[in-house]
């Protein structure tokens, strides 16, 4: 048995101290919605109390898929990187950009620089996608993360990508493993506004329809959904968890995580997940549990 938490887009506030200049660009308006909105949307202490919890359920892994910061400020990729250390070593801590992490061209470069550690495969190659074997389960990691336009939030993966990702997932299933791909944007049809979107998301369904996985996790809609594509040997589940820092005065549903308990093996998989949130009392605890396969 393999057991994986999967969580996502902790927007970690407070914001660093910042200039004028910095602010010369879409971080402006991304700076305007954070003190209107976000900060309070976005609660830390709400996020405390879901790292506790994670800890507390000592799963053999952590996959985190991205928007670590807010307006991708240098300032703020250190703090993302203890962040990720709270969980534990690198390498059981797998993390991949989202669109925040990537929020302008000049900083484009910063998860692989500050983060790297915990973004590369298990012989320490650098680079997308990598791969993280633990136990009955592979990781995949992609990224999705690319500068944008203001007011939009689209993500793309790539045709480099894209050329490794077939040849892995079938390498993978020779491996004998259960194949999670980690990728921040939804790759599902399941009504994400056309400027949120995965620019190449059918590219990449094709190549799942072809070679196959075992499930795709991702976040980037704040909320919690599960969708299916179509895969080499059946549905491949798609699912997605709020953001694990959605306090009480957010309008977005409350903070939770996914814990995947994978068991079985090739042609007869098992997964359950459960769910563990914030509660109405404010605690964190269990507040769903379903089978994926």
């Amino acid at each position: 048995m393999t057991v994986i938490a999967h969580l996502s887009d902790p927007h970690l506030g407070p914001l660093p101290r910042f200039t004028v200049f910095e602010l010369m660009s879409k971080r402006g308006l991304g700076a305007i919605n954070w003190f209107r909105r976000r900060r309070r949307w976005h609660d830390m202490a709400v996020l405390d109390q879901i790292v506790a919890d994670v800890i507390d359920e000592a799963p053999d892994a952590v996959a985190v898929t991205g928007d670590l910061t807010n307006l991708g400020l240098e300032s703020e990729f250190l703090p993302a990187a203890a962040f990720l250390g709270r969980f534990g070593p690198p390498d059981k801590v797998a993390a991949i950009p989202g669109n925040h992490d990537a929020y302008v061209r000049r900083v484009a470069s910063a998860p692989a620089r500050v983060w790297g550690a915990h973004m590369s495969s298990d012989d320490g190659a650098p680079g997308f996608p990598y791969v993280r074997r633990h136990g009955l389960v592979a990781l995949i990691g992609l990224s999705s993360a690319v500068a944008t336009m203001p007011l939009a939030a689209t993500g793309e993966v790539g045709r480099r990508q894209r050329d490794a990702l077939g040849p892995l997932l079938r390498s993978l299933k020779a491996e004998g493993l259960f194949r999670i791909v980690l990728v921040h944007h939804p790759v599902a049809e399941d009504g994400t506004p056309w400027m949120r979107r995965l620019r190449d998301k059918e590219e990449l369904r094709a190549i799942l329809a072809a070679e196959g996985a075992e499930l795709v996790l991702h976040g980037h809609n704040h909320e919690p959904a599960r969708h299916s594509v179509t895969g080499a040997d059946g549905a491949i589940p798609v699912i997605a968890v709020p953001s694990c820092s959605a306090g009480p005065f957010s309008h977005e549903p409350p903070a939770a995580y996914n814990l995947y308990v994978v068991s079985g093996g090739p042609g007869a998989w098992r997964c359950e997940a459960i769910t563990r949130g914030l509660k109405p009392d404010g605690t964190i605890g269990e507040t769903d549990r379903f089978t994926v396969a």
